[in-house]
């Protein structure tokens, strides 16, 4: 399957646009790809820990 790609833009200051290029600089990451992964790193978590929250709504306690 063809993966279609779009562009995204993103705001950033000179100062952080800065700080960002070295860091990828550093890490060999191209920026695109590393904040793609990023994001879904963050929304894979995001999707475990709603999962945990229900699993434990069908508990039930007795005192």
């Amino acid at each position: 399957m063809e993966k279609k790609y779009i562009d995204l833009e993103v705001k950033v200051s000179i100062e952080e646009m800065k700080q960002i290029g070295e860091f990828c600089k550093e890490k060999g990451v191209n920026f695109s790809e590393w904040m793609r992964e990023l994001a879904l790193k963050e929304i894979e978590k995001e999707k475990k820990s709603e999962e945990q929250e229900d699993d434990f709504s069908s508990w039930v306690f007795i005192i």
